[in-house]
């Protein structure tokens, strides 16, 4: 490859940038159109036509336009590779932001001084695509806490393109009067441009390739209407937090949810109704908990709070303050709310998830023995000698609370 000239390098340059920019957009165009990738695969097209444009600059006749053309065309395609991590990101892209390096290319070619000095055209360029990059960085840098064994690699590989740049802009100033031909060396220039190309293609996919698993996933441990974990999310998160918590000898409480009267509001105000309420009751489960507690809809009207460090009577309190709250909702489309409670502690129950549900549903059915819109815990208590005073004291708080 060393002993190549210009024009077969810009040529490979341009062959392989045209190469991985059309098959990431082919990647774009599958099923969903991916902004990220679509942004991306134009920021390598782009380049690609840069460095086809590049080759002109040989004729003396297309000298200038071509270096005004193509290094227009190699800024914006560093701006599209900002454009693209900002829309991986959710954020709009700025048009202005977008055309402004261009553009400020475009405006500085105008004047002769600039036109006739290599050193201050490279100067400018350099600038301008290490702003791109470090912009590009900027927009990626957060999402590294919920992903950074994709984003740190792709921020590796801006940070290495941007940091070339500044020893071109160092070389050139150390040694005025080179040939763009040779800054640093023109070879090393094209290798360079090569592996960026080939790295940010990767990089890329592979960042959207983990976000589309993360959003799969989310989707397959989550309940849709509510946005709550759903039933398998339960026992996979559940059954590794029971399992910490014996090993560490840490209680858990198990709170099992059901709304009262729930077909009843289906079938008298409609499936629409019901919805509002399930999403409402949700609501009031994220207001209630903590933030280390697991909250899960189960299936229906079902709904199970999984709370670490939580005793039978600090367990009570929670349930209590739950139901409250649902029954202080105005809610004119279904009448007066409320729920049934059943209680388990890992404490009395054991550490395990099966178990814990099943005493949970016993207590839950006790709870709708006695009237609806209370709270009952697992006779697993009673044999521990404390179940007694604290079931009497949920008596006399949920009496006025019973339903029909």
């Amino acid at each position: 490859m060393l002993n190549l000239d210009a024009r077969t390098l810009l040529i490979v340059e341009a062959f392989v940038l045209f190469l991985v920019g059309g098959l990431m957009l082919l990647a774009a165009l599958q099923g969903r159109r991916d902004r990220t990738l679509l942004w991306m695969s134009g920021a390598l097209l782009l380049g690609g036509t840069g460095f086809v444009v590049s080759i002109a600059r040989g004729s003396p006749t297309w000298h200038d336009p071509a270096i005004v053309l193509a290094n227009m065309l190699l800024i914006t395609g560093h701006a599209c590779c900002w454009a693209s991590l900002r829309a991986y990101a959710g954020r709009p892209v700025w048009v202005a932001a977008l055309l402004g390096g261009a553009a400020t290319w475009f405006a500085l070619c105008l004047w002769p001084v600039f036109m006739a000095s290599d050193l201050a055209r490279l100067l400018v360029f350099s600038l301008l695509a290490i702003g791109y990059l470090a912009a590009a960085g900027w927009e990626l840098w957060p999402e590294r806490r919920d992903d950074a064994g994709s984003v740190l690699p792709l921020l590796a590989v801006l940070f290495a393109h941007g940091l070339f740049y500044l020893y071109r802009m160092v070389w050139a100033v150390r040694i005025p009067g080179m040939s763009w031909l040779q800054w640093p060396d023109f070879t090393v220039t094209i290798l360079e441009g090569l592996l960026f190309g080939v790295s940010l293609s990767f990089c890329v996919l592979i960042l959207v390739r983990a976000r589309t698993e993360r959003r799969y996933r989310h989707a397959a441990l989550h309940d849709a209407l509510t946005r709550l974990p759903n039933r398998r999310a339960l026992f996979e998160q559940g059954a590794e937090a029971l399992a910490r918590a014996r090993r560490e000898g840490r209680d858990m409480a198990l709170l099992m949810c059901d709304l009262d009267w729930f077909k009843r509001i289906n079938d008298e105000h409609g499936h629409d109704a019901g919805d509002r309420v399930l999403v409402l009751f949700a609501e009031i489960l994220r207001s209630r908990v903590r933030a280390g507690d697991l909250c899960a809809r189960i299936g229906g009207e079902e709904f199970v709070v999984l709370a670490p460090d939580l005793g039978p009577l600090s367990t009570l309190d929670l349930a209590d303050r739950i139901r409250r709250t649902l029954a202080e909702q105005a809610f004119p489309a279904a009448g007066r709310l409320s729920v049934s409670i059943g209680i388990a502690c890992a404490s009395v129950d054991g550490h395990d998830l099966d178990r814990l549900l099943a005493c949970a549903d016993r207590a839950l059915y006790q709870a709708k023995a006695s009237g609806r819109d209370c709270v009952r815990q697992s006779v697993g208590l009673a044999a521990a000698g404390r179940a007694s005073t604290a079931v009497a004291r949920m008596d006399g708080a949920a009496a006025p609370y019973a339903g029909t």
